[in-house]
């Protein structure tokens, strides 16, 4: 017998430019659905997500961040801290991205 994979749903979030009309608690939230629906249990693999949907000037400073330390982000912590603060700290996001700076 079989055993069945279990069914995955794809869900497609908003990007995050990291401007003002961007809210990057509800871009978190987005993130947190979609990582448990597409079923990424793997830290490295949750990172690479967020970082895809990433844009403007949020993706350029995650990319800057990167060149200086391949290991600067680590992970979302995305089921044991959902709604949390923790995951804004893990990465590590500065004032540059916060609106009107």
């Amino acid at each position: 017998m079989h055993s069945r994979r279990p069914e995955t749903l794809k869900i497609d979030i908003s990007k995050y430019r990291g401007v003002e009309e961007d809210s990057l608690l509800r871009w978190f939230v987005e993130l947190d659905d979609a990582i448990r629906a597409r079923r990424i249990d793997d830290g490295d693999m949750q990172v690479a997500f967020a970082q895809s949907n990433l844009a403007g000037r949020a993706k350029t400073w995650a990319l800057g961040l990167k060149l200086h330390d391949p290991y600067a982000f680590g992970s979302l912590e995305v089921s044991s801290s959902r709604g949390s603060d923790k995951r804004l700290n893990r990465l590590e996001l500065s004032s540059e991205l916060e609106p009107n700076s």
